[in-house]
């Protein structure tokens, strides 16, 4: 039964932001989709669309479950399409709409297309790139992850969907928590083609396995759980014992058969799968959708490849209607080395494409990163710094202020970053305007987010061991307020 294609408002604006670009002359666009936005709705939309006009288009996918997801998805939308991949029963050239591998496309030519969209557009292969280029039709590129270098070469155009935290915010997306657990020492680790060499990146991550399958035990104990690894050695080595510890998994990498691969994943959409995880090296960090998957566990080290680290993030937000929150396990280090990046692009989304000119950007010392993040000694939560742990409640002891200064008004108090002051003269005005203006379950966030945007500093007192003052004064008010209005200017301006 045909299923009508109904949009989300962000999804509408954004395929308004497409046809505006199309009518100034862009032809090759990409859409920055991250995880749980829609895209293949997005997709079938455009092609129904498309259709539905008399024209052609042609929908690229990288990989034969895609395909298959891809087909199922326009059948579901009552979408005449046919496939053109090797061997695919749905060979029906005459359809107005093609779903096309592209490894098939390398090897036959093209079908008309007044419409290409490109899945996955992060991965730029030879015989996409040189079609793409001609710009002699629509074009649009998908992608979650739009960071691969040069894509700014190939797009014109960068339209945002949405953000990851927004999707959150509504309830499109889980919510999550990092542990960061034992991971290996990476020092001195040769790198190649900016990422360390694998054959002794696996070596070191081995010799934490053991730590994976007991992090494991502790915080995810029975849930489902996707399990990334450095190569098949360590897939094999991590699936032997976690099979040791009781916990049935499966591997997934490159070394499955495809009808191996139908069957494990087949098994694993389960509500009661036999299988508790699946672990795999990148084979099911992108394009494999199972809302029901509550952990994920980082167990590669990355040093450069914030688009895998996204994608593999990415895995375990879908929501599911027993699904509290995804618990990140991570054995690799990677949550703290892209924390930065990867928190801006969860609220803002992707800021520009990279135009494929080398850039003198300088990599962010990790210990400046850990200035901005806490790792609980007590129960491994990761998180923005703050006075205690939002996990378990730890209280850190207090850091003392570089700065000694009595201030006498709201800007040489912000001046001077004498914490311990900022606490006493301006914490409780704020915990007195969150209990106001916010409601009781988010009035704490509320309150700790406005002290550290206003001080840059957290407060020394907790939320609930605070007195709120009586008064907001005149100076605070502006300040929030102006805060207020700055934030609803970026959130219009963004949508």
């Amino acid at each position: 039964m045909k299923v009508d294609i109904q949009l989300r408002p962000y999804q509408e604006r954004a395929i308004e932001q497409l046809r505006d670009g199309i009518r100034r002359g862009l032809k090759n666009q990409l859409l920055c989709a991250p995880t749980g936005s829609g895209k293949t709705v997005l997709a079938s939309y455009l092609v129904d669309e498309c259709s539905g006009k008399g024209k052609r288009a042609a929908f690229v996918c990288d990989r034969v479950s895609l395909i298959n997801q891809t087909s199922a998805m326009f059948e579901r939308y009552g979408i005449a399409h046919g496939v053109i991949q090797s061997n695919h029963w749905r060979w029906r050239p005459y359809e107005r709409v093609q779903v096309c591998s592209s490894q098939t496309l390398a090897r036959r030519q093209w079908p008309k297309s007044d419409l290409i969209i490109i899945d996955e557009c992060h991965t730029v292969t030879e015989t996409v790139k040189k079609r793409i280029s001609e710009r002699d039709t629509v074009v649009i590129g998908l992608t979650a992850t739009p960071f691969t270098k040069g894509l700014g070469k190939l797009y014109d155009n960068l339209v945002n969907v949405t953000s990851t935290q927004s999707l959150i915010d509504d309830g499109f997306l889980s919510n999550y928590r990092i542990f960061a657990c034992k991971e290996p020492d990476m020092n001195d680790v040769k790198v190649v083609a900016g990422e360390w060499e694998e054959k002794e990146t696996s070596r070191r991550a081995l010799q934490v396995v053991g730590d994976c399958v007991k992090e494991y035990v502790e915080h995810c104990n029975g849930k489902k759980f996707i399990c990334s690894a450095v190569d098949t050695v360590h897939v094999e080595e991590l699936q032997r014992q976690f099979m040791a510890a009781g916990i049935l998994c499966a591997n997934y990498t490159y070394k499955t058969s495809e009808a191996e691969r139908e069957e494990i994943v087949n098994e694993f959409k389960k509500p009661g799968s036999v299988y508790r995880g699946l672990i795999t090296v990148t084979a099911a960090s992108k394009g494999f959708d199972q809302p029901d998957v509550e952990c994920i566990i980082m167990a590669r080290p990355l040093r450069n490849s914030l688009a895998e680290h996204i994608q593999l993030f990415g895995r375990g937000l879908r929501i599911h209607p027993d699904k509290k929150e995804c618990i990140v396990l991570d054995h690799s280090g990677n949550c703290l080395r892209f924390m930065d990046e990867m928190q801006d692009f969860f609220q803002h989304g992707a800021a520009e494409l990279d135009d494929g000119k080398p850039k003198n950007r300088k990599k962010k010392k990790l210990e400046d990163i850990e200035d901005k993040y806490t790792k609980c000694p007590v129960c491994k939560a990761l998180h923005a710094s703050a006075p205690y742990c939002p996990n378990c409640g730890h209280e850190y002891p207090p850091k003392k202020s570089k700065v000694i200064h009595k201030a006498g008004t709201l800007k040489e108090l912000i001046t001077s970053g004498a914490r311990q002051e900022l606490t006493i003269e301006l914490w409780p005005q704020i915990v007195r305007y969150a209990q106001l203006h916010k409601q009781p379950e988010k009035a704490e966030k509320y309150a700790l987010a406005v002290f550290r945007r206003i001080t840059g500093v957290w407060p020394t007192k907790r939320y609930g061991n605070t007195t709120p003052s009586d008064i907001v004064t005149a100076p605070v008010l502006g300040k929030i307020r102006a805060m207020n209005i700055a934030y609803a200017k970026s959130r219009r301006k963004a949508a």
